[in-house]
C-alpha cells in the first residue's frame, strides 16, 4: 500500500504553475529527501500532502484513499508538518508541547516531554519560556518535538535543520532516524544539503522548475552526474 500517491498533480497559484504534472508514490516507512533549486516547488509539495493546499489538477491519495476525503483535523494528526519558519502557539513551550496530547484527548506525559527535550539538546527550564524568549533554532526544535509527541504516521519536514549548527543538525537527524525505526514512521524532508541527503534519505525526489526530475533510491541518484550537487 502506498502511503502517499500523487497522480498527475498540478498546482497553479495566481496564474503561475508551481507544480506541473507530478506523479510518484512512496511506501510506508520510507525516508524521502526532497531536493531541487529554490523556487522549484518543494514547500508547495509538502503543503499539498498536508491538505494545506488543494491541487489544481490531478489527485493525491493518503493510504490509498483520496486526500480530500479525510477530515482535516484527522489528517493533520496523522500527517505532521514542521515548517521551515517554526510556528509556535501563544503561551509557553509547555503549552505547545501539551497540545500534542490534547489532539488525541490524552493526559500530558511529563517524563516523555522531558525525554524528548533532552534528545534535541534543550533544557527542561525551556518549558516555561515563550517563543519570543528563544532563538530560531530553539523554536525549530520545539516545533519538531511537538509534532513527534502527537505520534504522526507521516512526518513532513521543511528544512528543519537550516538554522542549526552541525552538532544539533546531527542530533536531530539521529532523532528522526530513531523515530523512523521505532515506529515505521514515513518521513519526507526538504534539504539543500547533499551530505544530509546521503546521511538520512533512502529515496530522493528532485523538483526542477515545478516538474519531477528524479524519484528513486538515494544511491542511484548520487551516482548520476551532478546528482548530489543540487541546491
Amino acid at each position: 500500500m502506498a502511503m502517499i500517491r500523487f497522480d498527475h498533480v498540478t498546482l497553479e497559484l495566481k496564474g503561475r504553475r508551481i507544480l506541473d504534472d507530478i506523479s510518484f508514490e512512496t511506501a510506508g516507512g520510507d525516508i524521502v529527501g526532497i531536493a531541487g533549486p529554490s523556487g522549484a516547488g518543494k514547500s508547495s509539495l509538502l503543503r499539498l500532502m498536508n491538505g494545506l493546499r488543494s491541487p489544481s489538477a490531478g489527485t493525491i491519495s493518503y493510504q490509498d484513499h483520496p486526500l480530500d476525503q479525510y477530515e482535516p483535523a484527522r489528517l493533520r494528526r496523522e500527517v505532521g508538518y514542521v515548517l521551515q519558519k517554526p510556528y509556535l502557539f501563544a503561551g509557553t513551550v509547555r503549552d505547545n508541547l501539551e497540545y500534542a496530547y490534547q489532539v488525541w484527548r490524552q493526559k500530558p506525559d511529563a517524563p516523555e516531554i522531558e525525554a524528548y527535550l533532552a534528545r534535541v539538546n534543550l533544557p527542561v527550564a525551556i518549558l516555561d519560556k515563550s517563543k519570543n524568549e528563544m532563538s530560531g533554532g530553539e523554536q525549530q526544535r520545539v516545533a519538531l518535538v511537538r509534532s513527534l509527541l502527537a505520534k504522526p504516521q507521516v512526518l513532513l519536514l521543511d528544512e528543519v535543520t537550516a538554522s542549526l549548527d552541525e552538532a544539533n543538525t546531527l542530533l536531530l537527524e539521529e532523532l528522526i532516524r530513531t523515530e523512523w525505526s521505532a515506529r515505521s514512521l514515513t518521513v519526507l524532508f526538504i534539504s539543500h544539503q547533499p551530505a544530509q541527503l546521503r546521511r538520512l534519505a533512502r529515496t530522493v525526489l528532485v523538483l526542477e522548475a515545478g516538474r519531477l526530475g528524479y524519484f528513486g533510491p538515494v544511491d542511484d541518484f548520487s551516482q548520476q552526474p551532478g546528482g548530489m550537487t543540487h541546491e
